[in-house]
């Protein structure tokens, strides 16, 4: 057997040169059994016979309809000649070109031994001739024969006869397994007979067949003189010139039915010019058989009327494995060789030229003859396969060509062109089992038919048409003919071949190869190669979706044959021709409620389809989601069309209401049509419905602004007709919502989107909530008016009603928000997503609010419940609960942080503090990470505090106190602090063993609290001493003022931005105001005094220099060299500033070196513990101001920007002239520094303090070791 893999109708060849550069198509043969080694069977004439599986499946036999409905559109109705239109029950595959249908099934007789028959040992081949009206199938023992008619469906199966078949008496293995060669014979009154002739040269005949079983035994015989080894394996009716068999090593006899004296003679006899030549012709002649010629094996025969022959001959063609045999067959029985053609190598050598890109010179591509058959204009068609690559495997599949030939007048037979078959085979090398070439009516149509495919393409020469029929679980085992060489018909547009399935009856392809709704087969295709193989799978995926669930089809429609296709383009475009009434498939009929069920049945099948195919993982995500999606369209549509039409079918008395709904519909219909820019001149909703129901998202956004424009005479007729719009939107939405729920795992709906959902789009989501709006609107306005403003049903029933579609509108509005949110969660980051998403959190939990709130109002207390826990509206739930500490404590178990979030957070913003940390302690864990992710740090200490966890507690009282303005609050805040981090010491050394924390944090932790801690002591300390200095003044400028006087900096009275800078940061401190730690710097190095409050200044200043957390590390070397330029350049007095070292004597020098301010600073560093050199200066030159302007900027912006807006706005200008003029500032210190160095020995001196000091720290240090001596000696 061949097998084929799949391509569609209208597939281009490729050229041979590209060397298929396009996957190959190959036909599969998974499903077959374990391949045999013998030979390859034997040609279409022996009845095209084909091993099949044991498997059997019932036949069905379905009714021929008598008219199909059209509704004018351009689709083609099936059919099948000019006998009228299939039953589309019938129908098993169409396309635009090729329809395969039903005819019927097998007579039970034939059914029931194909059932039981081997088909490796024991095969069966069946044929019909609609000329003679019979059917046949032959085995090895019996012949089955029964009528047949053309486009006629059978109901049941037909009656047969049953003839025996001569016996075989050749015992060879090869031969054990042949059937006899039948053939259907027509004598001049019309008659059939029956010619049978076993594989041993056997011959019978039955000149008279009926029904009627009552010649069953009334036949003649003869016996066929074969040579040894042979036997007959081929037949062909020559029309006017009789029956020739062919046999295994191509010997050609000529069998002849004779009336004579009332009696049927039967003889043989052998045609001369047999391949071996003419001595074994004389041979024949004389009775001598010579051995045979085992190299020419015979492949096929064919004939046909010789072209312009005016004597009526017909030429005879003998296909073998190397050659070309024609004989001239003349009425008078007689014959001639005329031509003996070395076919495989002109058939080798054409190949090779085409695909010299893949075929080096010098390769073998194997090139085998499998089949021949005569066509019009006396030309041949041949059928070859061979490989296409020099590299060959086992898997390595067969090219597939058909080659036209052209007989010349003579010995010459001429390749006219050739067509490479876009699909490659795979070769079973079982008995029977060759590809049969097929060309009814001697064309247009051409069948390749295997056992489990056929493959169809034209003889016309410029087409590129191709299709393929697989089948799933059954088995060709024979075709059909009709006469026509001898009839001179004209050629038809559509061919028609009628197969025979082992399990499943008669079929019948039909193929239209012209005609208007086909594209002209010899333009232009400018469609990529992509493009044309994803059209070939979007055909077979429609067909799939189609009749792939038909029962009982046997057609396969594997659309993994087709994966060189884009299957998501593909599809969806399926998808979308079914959505919208496009597909060419789709029933013709005229109830739209039929058509919307249809189509809903039929794009559900397309991921039906493809899974069958097990192609679903090549979808991609947003594939899956539009095909389900587009399911969801037509399941709303569906609901929305019934119930629409169920209101419109309603009680008179609803009459108006009716009037209403109508109207409104079509209004929304025309909006939506007028949009899409659609015209049509039926209703508007029916047109919609019918084409353009992908956009069903507009018409259901369009049903309420439709309703609110309508102008009603009575709010009861309001009332109505937002009821019945409310029901037709819920039920709708509802329906798509639920197929998407039930259908996730079909289309594996894991992840989300890049595309919209169509039921979650803005319009989608303000329609539904104005629907909303407005059915509130109406409930509230009727519990203040009387009930007799409803006239329908009862004012009650309407009301209650309403109220109920309250919490219906209110959770499809929800799940619309919900999804929107879900996809805009699914898209990738970026600051638009971000800001969208954003947007639609904020929008839905403002639907929440609003939404379930009203419900509360009217007393739908439960399903406004209900639906808080569906979308997690822990607002309401908190809402409906505050005050019940059992439910409470229930949601908390249910929804743990989730609901106890919200909780706290009502408490909190509700001023419940109290209840907010008894709640909390109650729930301490959840209370703990509610806290832990919020800025509530007021009271986050103290539930800390509560659950012990004293160093977070220090922690988040630090941090407040960090923000703390107020310097009193400040240092108490951190002075709790510390207290707190005390406490938890011996908790975190607990934990630091555990290896939860760390020593090294916990002393930066605690060295950070004790810098910010001496800082805020050290401005509350300067700001009492200055207040208890100059308390007696009345305003705190004033007193600033006075502050300043007092400093002791020589040059402060002509720094006057800095002294500016400096009054700022005085009345703050007088105000009780925290300043910057640079601000705090300057007041304490400026003010020059060596102590505050038994604190010693430097060491104060050096330490906040080295610690402080608001300084930047890229200013810190300035401000230590403004730390010790001021420490340099103190005291205003002349005499104690330039004294010459010398003048005094030693112990009044080194007593007034110590008690300058660097002698002091110094002795503190240099007694100090840790590093040293960070807080060190070497040279007073060091300490001059080399701070880059930008830094400048950087420090004084706060400053000059706070006047600028207490001001009234400055210029840029000026901001800029008043940071020159720091920096002048600034430079006034550097020149006071290079006068004390320069006129006061101000490095000699330094150099001598630095010395004093160490020896006074080296003899304290003996004077210590003494001591500690004379302990021990005592």
């Amino acid at each position: 057997m061949f097998a084929a893999k799949a391509s569609k109708a209208g597939a281009v060849t490729a050229k041979p040169k590209e060397a298929r550069e396009q996957q190959s198509d190959r036909i599969d043969s998974r499903l077959e059994h374990a391949q045999s080694t013998l030979p390859l069977g034997r040609g279409r004439k022996a009845f095209s016979s084909f091993p099949g599986g044991s498997d059997s499946e019932a036949a069905w036999t379905p009714i021929r309809a008598d008219t199909l409905s059209d509704d004018g559109s351009s689709r083609r109705i099936p059919k099948f000649s000019d006998n009228g239109p299939i039953d589309e029950d019938c129908v098993y595959s169409k396309n635009d070109r090729t329809l395969v249908a039903y005819f019927g099934p097998l007579p039970r007789e034939v059914d029931e031994a194909l059932s039981k028959t081997d088909f490796y040992t024991q095969p069966m081949e069946a044929k019909i001739d609609f000329d003679a009206g019979f059917g046949i199938a032959v085995s090895q023992t019996k012949c089955y024969i029964w009528g047949v008619q053309k486009d006629v469906t059978y109901r049941s199966p037909p009656m047969c006869i049953t003839l025996p078949m001569p016996p075989n008496s050749n015992t060879s293995v090869e031969a054990s397994v042949l059937l006899p060669v039948v053939t259907i014979t027509k004598s001049d009154d019309q008659y059939a007979g029956i010619l049978a002739c076993s594989p041993d040269g056997t011959c019978w005949y039955w000149s008279n067949i009926d029904l009627s079983l009552s010649n069953v035994n009334q036949h003649v015989d003869t016996k066929i003189n074969l040579v040894q080894d042979d036997c007959v394996t081929h037949v062909e009716s020559a029309g006017p010139m009789g029956y020739y068999f062919g046999t295994k090593y191509a010997c050609v006899y000529q069998v002849s039915i004779r009336k004579r004296f009332g009696s049927i003679m039967l003889s043989s006899t052998r045609l001369h010019g047999k391949s071996a030549g003419t001595i074994a012709s004389i041979y024949s002649i004389i009775g001598i058989s010579q051995g045979p010629d085992t190299s020419q094996k015979i492949r096929s025969m064919t004939s046909g009327p010789k072209i312009q022959d005016q004597h009526g001959r017909w030429d005879l063609y003998t296909l073998t494995q190397r050659n070309l045999y024609r004989w001239y067959l003349y009425r008078s029985g007689e014959c001639t060789l005329e031509a003996e053609v070395p076919l495989k190598e002109k058939v080798t050598e054409r190949i090779l030229k085409d695909y010299s890109g893949t075929l080096p010179l010098g390769s073998d591509p194997e090139v085998r003859l499998l089949d021949i058959e005569y066509i019009r204009n006396g030309k041949l068609l041949l059928l070859v396969t061979f490989f296409d690559t020099a590299e060959k495997y086992v898997s390595t599949p067969l090219s597939c060509a058909i080659f036209t030939l052209s007989p010349q007048f003579g010995p010459n037979i001429d390749i006219e062109s050739v067509k490479y078959i876009q699909r490659t085979i795979e070769e079973d090398l079982r008995p029977q089992a060759s590809p049969k070439l097929v060309v009814p009516k001697g064309g247009p149509g051409v069948f390749i038919v295997m056992p489990k495919a056929v493959i169809i393409t034209s003889t016309l020469p410029k087409t590129d048409f191709e299709d393929l029929v697989p089948l799933k679980n059954d088995k060709f085992i024979g075709f059909g003919t009709e006469e026509w060489k001898q009839r001179g018909l004209e050629m038809e547009d559509s061919s028609e071949l009628p197969i025979i399935c082992k399990a499943s009856g008669r079929l019948g392809i039909n193929i239209q190869v012209h005609g208007d709704s086909s594209s002209s087969l010899g333009s232009y295709d400018s469609r990529t190669t992509q493009e044309q193989l994803t059209a070939q799978l979007q055909a077979k995926l429609e067909q799939a979706v189609f009749f792939g669930g038909k029962k009982n089809n046997p057609i396969s429609f594997d659309l993994a044959h087709y994966d060189g296709g884009d299957l998501n383009e593909a599809s969806l475009n399926v998808s979308k021709e079914i959505l919208n009434s496009h597909a060419t498939l789709l029933n013709s009929g005229k109830d739209l409620t039929a058509r919307l069920s249809e189509r809903y049945l039929r794009i559900r099948n397309i991921i039906e389809s493809i899974q069958a195919a097990e192609m679903a993982s090549r979808l991609s995500i947003d594939t899956r989601f539009q095909l389900c999606w587009g399911a969801e369209k037509l399941a709303a549509a569906n609901t929305l069309w019934s119930q629409y039409q169920l209101k419109l079918a309603g009680k008179d008395k609803q009459k108006t209401s009716r009037t209403n709904l109508k109207q409104v519909v079509d209004d929304a219909a025309a909006q939506s049509l007028q949009k899409l820019g659609a015209h049509t001149t039926e209703d508007s909703i029916s047109f919609f419905m019918k084409y353009h129901v992908d956009h069903l998202a507009e018409l259901l956004s369009n049903l309420e602004n439709a309703s609110r424009k309508l102008k009603l005479v009575s709010d009861g007729q309001k009332a109505e007709l937002t009821r019945d719009i409310n029901k037709i939107t819920v039920l709708s939405l509802r329906s798509a919502w639920n197929y998407r729920k039930q259908n996730v795992a079909n289309y594996a709906l894991q992840g989300s989107s890049s595309f919209e959902p169509w039921t979650a789009t803005k319009g989608i989501i303000e329609a539904l909530t104005a629907q909303f709006m407005g059915t509130l609107s109406i409930c509230n306005k009727n519990l203040n008016s009387e009930a007799s403003a409803m006239d329908v049903d009862g004012p009650s029933y309407l009301n209650s009603e309403l109220h109920d579609q309250l919490c219906d509108l209110a959770d499809v509005t929800l799940q619309a928000h919900s999804e929107r949110l879900q996809y805009l969660e699914g898209l990738p980051l970026s600051s638009v997503n971000n800001i969208a998403i954003a947007a639609a959190v904020n929008d839905y939990d403002n639907a929440k609010s609003e939404l379930l709130t009203p419900l509360v109002e009217l007393k739908k207390t439960l399903p406004a419940v209900q639906l808080a826990q569906r979308y997690k509206d822990f607002t309401t739930l908190v809402k409906l609960c505050i005050g019940q500490e059992k439910q409470i404590a229930n949601y908390i178990s249910k929804y743990q942080r989730e609901f106890a979030d919200a909780l706290f957070q009502w408490y909190y913003d509700n001023g419940q503090i109290s209840t907010l940390l008894d709640v909390g302690e109650k729930n301490s864990d959840l209370f703990t990470v509610y806290l832990d992710n919020r800025d509530y740090g007021e009271i986050s200490w103290i539930h800390d505090i509560k659950i012990k966890r004293y160093v977070e507690a220090s922690q988040c009282v630090q941090d407040g106190a960090v923000l703390e303005m107020d310097i009193n609050r400040r240092r108490t805040m951190f002075s709790l602090s510390k207290l707190l981090f005390l406490a938890g010491v011996s908790q975190h050394e607990q934990q630091e063993e555990q290896g939860v924390v760390t020593a090294e944090n916990m002393m930066k932790y605690a060295s950070r609290n004790n810098e910010e801690l001496e800082m805020a002591t050290v401005q509350v300390l300067v700001a009492e001493e200055w207040e208890h200095k100059v308390g007696a003044l009345a305003s705190v400028e004033d007193k600033a003022h006075a502050v300043v006087e007092s400093f002791g900096s020589p040059v402060l009275a002509e720094q006057t931005m800095l002294r500016k800078a400096i009054l700022k940061a005085v009345q703050s401190l007088l105000n009780h105001q925290a300043i910057s730690s640079e601000d705090l710097l300057d007041v304490l190095m400026v003010q020059q005094k060596f102590e505050v409050e038994n604190f010693d200044v430097v060491d104060v200043a050096l330490n906040i220099c080295l610690h402080s957390a608001d300084i930047p590390q890229n200013r810190r070397p300035y401000v230590l060299q403004d730390i010790w330029r001021r420490i340099f350049i103190a005291g205003s007095d002349r005499e104690s500033i330039y004294w010459k070292l010398g003048e005094l004597s030693d112990v009044e020098t080194r007593e007034r070196l110590m008690a300058s301010w660097m002698g002091r600073a110094y002795s503190i560093i240099y007694r100090a513990e840790g590093l040293k050199d960070d807080l060190l200066l070497n040279h007073p030159q060091d300490a001059k101001c080399t701070m880059p302007a930008e830094s400048f900027k950087e420090r004084f912006s706060g400053v000059f920007i706070r006047d600028q807006t207490t001001n009234g706005g400055s210029t840029n200008a000026e901001l800029e002239k008043n940071y020159k003029a720091m920096m002048q500032d600034y430079e006034l210190e550097n020149e006071e520094l290079e006068k004390r160095i320069r006129e006061g020995q101000l490095v000699e001196k330094w150099n001598l303090v630095q010395q004093i000091v160490k020896e006074e720290a080296a003899g304290s240090g003996a004077s210590q070791d003494v001591e500690m001596q004379d302990v021990e000696m005592l």
